[in-house]
């Protein structure tokens, strides 16, 4: 399948589910297998761009948690970065592909384009302007809600009339469309995860991260420089949502008291492990820390910029290897 032909079917299947439920006629039960498209996970976008011998060698210092030589591992990193501009839209890397993987030839306007359709799409599908208009009100708000310092949803920031009674139906329509991820809190770290969630808690992420980084407009010097800004710990967060999602991975966090945040809560082989994000390569983990306290989890992991390693309970994982947890 070529590159215009996967973006295609991605749109297609994004809206499956919403499309099908303005059909009249019964559905073929046992007859049809549901499959889910994602945007391209950073792992593919090492296959795609022709790094293989990489993608190889990240997963073998993954596998012996042993770090990985200094030049693969900036290499990896360089890579990294460069997705947070491209994301995972197949039409998008293979634009950067067709430019010889330079991040200044790459169009940013295919992005702006597929924004664009999703806006459109929204109002072709929707039945009622006034609820098309809700949805784009939320889509295009989600930026600005992960850029406090906490990111759990708040209606009242959509419009000041914000209320969830307005905004929760476009919401979940946005959510079963795939075009938002939902990330929600746990009352309690304890199995199963999925009863012990505050529903009135939560946070939005796009499901691309390259749609995040053009809606918010940044400049790709900003991110490629690593120059310091605020919002990238946004991004870095949306970029870690979008690579669990894509291994099904169900999307949780923690919070205790007024400070305290664990980014994800995640449920594996070795129980309940929280997960705390960082955009650098600061090993500063205070909630982290009161999590291991008052839970005492096997081990808890901290993904950054830093290289693999295993210290005090804790695994290091770079942002590059995210998708082998």
């Amino acid at each position: 399948m070529n590159q215009k032909n996967h973006i295609k079917l991605y749109v297609q299947v994004a809206y499956y589910g919403v499309k099908i439920n303005r059909f009249n006629s019964s559905f073929p039960v046992g007859k049809i297998r549901m499959e889910y498209m994602y945007p391209m996970n950073f792992e593919e976008f090492l296959m795609a761009t022709g790094k293989e011998i990489l993608l190889n060698e990240i997963k073998e210092c993954y596998l012996k948690m042993e770090a990985m030589p200094s030049f693969a591992h900036e290499q990896a990193l360089t890579l990294y970065k460069q997705y947070l501009c491209v994301g995972g839209m197949p039409e998008s890397v293979n634009n950067f592909i067709e430019n010889n993987l330079d991040i200044l030839k790459y169009d940013s306007n295919i992005i702006s384009n597929i924004i664009e359709m999703y806006i459109a799409d929204m109002k072709k599908y929707v039945k009622g302007n006034i609820e098309s208009v809700k949805i784009e009100k939320v889509y295009k708000n989600i930026p600005s809600q992960l850029a406090k310092d906490k990111k759990t949803f708040r209606y009242n920031l959509i419009d000041d009339d914000g209320r969830k009674r307005k905004y929760e139906t476009p919401i979940e329509w946005l959510i079963s469309a795939g075009m938002v991820l939902a990330s929600y809190k746990i009352k309690k770290p304890e199995i199963p995860l999925k009863v012990y969630v505050d529903e009135d808690m939560f946070k939005l992420y796009l499901s691309d991260v390259g749609l995040l980084t053009s809606i918010s407009e940044i400049k790709y010097p900003d991110i490629m420089l690593e120059r310091p800004f605020e919002f990238k710990g946004a991004i870095t967060e949306n970029y870690i949502a979008q690579e669990f999602i894509t291994k099904d991975i169900s999307l949780y966090y923690w919070t205790y008291g007024r400070n305290a945040e664990v980014d994800f809560i995640i449920y594996n082989e070795d129980g309940i492990i929280p997960v705390e994000v960082k955009s650098g390569n600061s090993v500063k983990s205070n909630s982290l820390n009161l999590y291991i306290k008052e839970n005492k989890p096997k081990y808890a992991i901290r993904i950054s910029s830093k290289n693999f390693g295993f210290e005090n309970n804790i695994k290091s994982i770079p942002l590059y290897a995210t998708f082998l947890i």
